[in-house]
């Protein structure tokens, strides 16, 4: 239980805007496929400001984003963070929460999926920070 009752994270937040930081590029999904069936995507680069087994905080480096790709349940992001050591993990997201700043959008996303070799990767690097 967290001790903030507020707080509903079930892994803890770690820092990552020093050595932690990575870059990364999102692919925002729209929610609603369009009249021929497609699911239209924009790319979008940005960084992590924090992260967790569960899920992660980035800052979008966008200055105008339609609202309808960061919120509701539909609304899905694909991540490829690039790891310090040189590798990437691919991760599947679901916004739970925006903030529009000066320099972008602060984007709260839950993991919905990883592959296992990823997951392994991804969960490696959180042990590397969680030391420093």
């Amino acid at each position: 239980m967290p001790s903030n009752p507020e707080d509903r994270r079930q892994s803890p937040r770690l820092d990552a805007n020093l050595q932690a930081r990575l870059d990364f590029s999102v692919l925002l999904r729209e929610a609603d496929a369009s009249a021929s069936g497609v699911q239209h995507m924009r790319a979008v680069a940005g960084h992590t400001v924090n992260l967790s087994a569960g899920g992660l905080a980035v800052m979008l480096h966008a200055q105008k984003i339609d609202e309808q790709y960061l919120s509701g349940e539909e609304g899905s992001m694909s991540i490829e963070l690039d790891l310090p050591n040189g590798g990437s993990v691919e991760i599947q997201a679901t916004p739970v929460r925006y903030e529009k700043r000066d320099d972008g959008y602060l984007i709260g996303a839950r993991i919905s999926e990883m592959s296992e070799r990823d997951r392994e990767l991804f969960e490696e690097y959180l042990r590397e920070i969680e030391k420093q």
